[in-house]
């Protein structure tokens, strides 16, 4: 095993465009334990969100405005409380279920309780934004208001990092068509190019580098050119 380990390090030593690999995927993978980890502690798929609309944004008093990065946790039924702003609980829920990835934040003005289980506790919400919605929620297939099993959570509070919401609204709403949810060509052309962009500098660029000549002890004394990065 050992001598299969010298050899990859080996190899690894010698081939940049592998280091440069591999360092990406110790990130990627580091980025998903990290959000796994995340999404456990709170309790809940989805525990970022950035606020897409403005149906929590009245003209006074702004709730979450467009753009707001917010944190999600999951909470039991009975923990989700009614009442108007600031005091019933947001909420983050499916309103369809035929569209799981369709999500909506808004509060809760009244909780309807058929029984004490879970599976008996239905949520009617309303935007806080009175302009844009004047009154409580209708969804269809959801008489009774949305049921406990389409919360995805309840909100916390709102990450102070200006812009960056903004930011992945921008690059979401480039990526994908927001009447489909499909990705937009021109979002799978630009990632395209920025791959065959990092491949010509990991394995293009590199292989420019002046070797030094070996017939000169001043070039062997010498560090080699840095690389522009």
């Amino acid at each position: 095993m050992s001598t299969y380990i010298r050899k990859f390090w080996r190899f690894m030593r010698k081939n940049e465009t592998a280091r440069g690999l591999l360092l990406v995927g110790i990130v990627i993978l580091g980025a998903l334990a990290v959000w796994g980890g995340v999404r456990l502690a709170l309790n809940t798929e989805y525990p970022v969100l950035v606020v897409s609309s403005g149906s929590m944004c009245p003209p006074i008093n702004c709730t979450l405005p467009v753009g707001a990065l917010i944190v999600i946790r999951g909470q039991a039924p009975n923990a989700i409380l009614a009442g108007p702003p600031p005091n019933g609980s947001i909420i983050v829920f499916r309103p369809y279920p035929s569209q799981p990835d369709f999500l909506v934040v808004h509060r809760v003005r009244q909780v309807n309780i058929a029984n004490q289980t879970g599976k008996g506790y239905f949520f009617v919400t309303q935007g806080d934004n009175y302009v844009t919605n004047p009154g409580p929620d209708s969804w269809p297939g959801y008489p009774n208001g949305v049921p406990y099993s389409s919360v995805v959570g309840t909100y916390q509070y709102t990450i102070p990092i200006p812009y960056l919401g903004s930011a992945i609204l921008g690059i979401r709403n480039f990526m994908y068509d927001d009447a489909t949810g499909s990705p937009r060509p021109e979002g799978i052309f630009v990632i395209v190019i920025l791959i065959i962009a990092l491949f010509a500098f990991e394995v293009i660029e590199p292989s420019k580098k002046p070797k030094p000549d070996s017939s000169s002890s001043e070039a062997k004394a010498e560090p080699a050119p840095a690389q522009a990065s």
